[in-house]
């Protein structure tokens, strides 16, 4: 039987701007997705084909090529704007210049930005992370290179976690010094300053979704990872690593696979938010790449 932690209920602010009929929340629903790029820590890794858009017809959210999400360095090379994750380390009213003047957030509401931002500032635990990896290397000199890695502790209990903070024992910063010592799948790797641009992030992080999607999930709460156990099996041992199929060592399934994940996600439930149906087309997107990982994880 599969039985996964409720969804979190989104903050208030955010809750009103899914449901109210005032003309913020109308604007900020019809922008919901270039609002949540706006402030995602981690990029989508594909090519988005809008050519499908240019028609009269509905929308319709199309990628080509592998999905994965990237995440980038800590800090923005000399001369370059920061990005992403990056701009979780500057003062937010700084931050908030750097979206606004950005190309793609053109005629976007500044005060909705700034409502939003505050609230992750303040909820999603990822970017107090951010933010205690800035404080270890910020004075580091600028020729010194380091990996930090964002560590998941596979032994918590996933479908009672709740809420991940900095200070857990799930997710934790370490400067493992110049990064080599560090390989695990499950971190999240990011290099102090790397001249590669984007890297790839591993999809077994249960907050892989959670960087990408903080509209979504506002509180970062965690997603898919591989040893989610079944309720009707929560005594097994769960497997160390897995693919979408599962798998215990009797030839029974004992972990949720991503698709049972996602297939369980996408039905509303009793006593837990439905803000994912209300997402238009953040919810579209959401929908894509939860399916791009799954199909990926059969062909691996």
């Amino acid at each position: 039987m599969i039985k996964l932690a409720p969804l979190h209920n989104l903050p208030p602010e955010l809750d009103t701007l899914f449901r109210d009929q005032t003309p913020y929340a109308k604007e900020f629903r019809e922008n919901i997705q270039r609002y949540n790029n706006a402030l995602a820590m981690t990029s989508l890794g594909c090519k988005v084909d809008e050519s499908v858009n240019r028609g009269n017809g509905p929308y319709v959210f199309k990628i080509q090529g592998r999905l994965s999400h990237l995440a980038g360095s800590l800090l923005p090379q000399e001369g370059e704007s920061p990005v992403y994750a990056q701009l979780y380390i500057y003062d937010p009213a700084e931050a908030l210049d750097h979206r606004m003047q950005h190309k793609a957030n053109r005629g976007l509401n500044r005060q909705v930005m700034a409502d939003l931002q505050d609230m992750l500032y303040h909820l999603h635990p990822a970017t107090q992370l951010y933010k205690q990896a800035y404080k270890i290397t910020c004075k580091m000199p600028n020729h010194q290179q380091c990996r930090i890695a964002l560590h998941y502790d596979k032994e918590c209990d996933q479908r009672r976690y709740n809420l991940p903070t900095a200070a857990s024992n799930e997710i934790a910063i370490i400067l493992p010094g110049d990064g080599d010592e560090v390989q695990g799948s499950r971190d999240l790797i990011l290099y102090c300053r790397n001249g590669q641009g984007l890297q790839r992030i591993s999809d077994l992080h249960p907050l892989y979704q959670a960087l990408h999607y903080v509209l979504l999930f506002p509180t970062g709460q965690f997603g898919w990872s591989p040893n989610i156990s079944y309720a009707s099996r929560e005594n097994e041992a769960p497997r160390d690593e897995g693919s979408d199929d599962g798998g215990a060592p009797d030839g029974k399934r004992s972990c949720v696979s991503q698709t049972e994940y996602f297939c369980y996600r996408l039905f509303p439930r009793i006593n837990e938010s439905s803000h994912l149906f209300s997402a238009g087309k953040l919810l579209q997107e959401w929908i894509v790449d939860s399916w791009a990982l799954s199909e990926q994880a059969w062909l691996c």
